[in-house]
């Protein structure tokens, strides 16, 4: 899933390895800050797949899951929205979904129904996967799970000040480029950190003191999605 962020993060003062350059200050090599990000949105996107964790705090509503996407239209992603409920997506071939909502959320999403008929749809889908149509007013938005970008746009904006900060640091045992800045007057901060060996893939954004705080984390890059049809008698077939 695309990153549950909203603000832009940083710029760079000084790391040894990176991108193949060697440099101290505004620039590393022949890149600008902007540059750099840059280049590791665009290895993010290119990866042949990756896995993407989010825990984070929305507008006071937690959300934990994941994202498992390849260029080659496969994609299993699970979410939850709190006590809102939790949804899974399966993908296959860019052709092929499946949509299972657990009780909570069809309870919330479906409460436009009679008692009668809402009940009677839950234990139709109790533990069962449907397939929706995939695009046209009637596609639920849970479809966008396995859509879109594996980051988020604000991630190219606002790295052109000198108020951000910069070290080398490792994730997981990576080396890696570690940017932070402060977004507004009331403590928030973003974190990025970028793999400062071979591709510059994104390892890890965190968030902290906003509205929007956690840490969204890529994973597993260029290994295969394994997404699989559910058994077909756990499949709803609906109108």
């Amino acid at each position: 899933m695309p990153a549950v962020l909203r603000r832009p993060a940083t710029a760079l003062l000084c790391a040894p390895v990176i991108l193949s350059a060697t440099a101290c200050g505004p620039f590393l090599g022949d890149l600008t800050r902007p540059g750099i990000l840059g280049r590791a949105i665009t290895a993010t996107e290119a990866a042949k797949s990756a896995t993407v964790h989010t825990d984070v705090l929305s507008m006071a509503v937690p959300m934990k899951g994941y994202v498992s996407r390849d260029n080659r239209g496969n994609c299993t992603a699970k979410m939850s929205y709190g006590p809102a409920g939790t949804a899974e997506v399966i993908k296959i071939d860019d052709k092929d979904v499946y949509l299972r909502r657990d009780e909570s959320l069809l309870r919330m999403q479906e409460r436009h129904r009679s008692p009668e008929d809402l009940e009677a749809l839950i234990d139709d889908l109790r533990g069962r996967w449907t397939k929706p149509p995939v695009d046209g007013p009637d596609a639920p938005d849970e479809l966008a799970l396995c859509g879109g970008k594996r980051t988020s746009t604000w991630l190219e904006n606002g790295w052109e000040d000198d108020s951000a900060k910069g070290e080398v640091t490792t994730v997981e045992g990576r080396k890696a480029l570690k940017l932070a800045k402060p977004v507004g007057s009331d403590g928030e901060t973003t974190t990025v950190y970028i793999a400062a060996e071979g591709p510059p893939y994104l390892l890890k954004i965190v968030t902290t003191g906003g509205e929007v705080s956690g840490t969204t984390t890529f994973l597993h890059y260029d290994r295969p999605v394994e997404a699989k049809a559910p058994p077909v008698e756990d499949v709803v077939v609906t109108d």
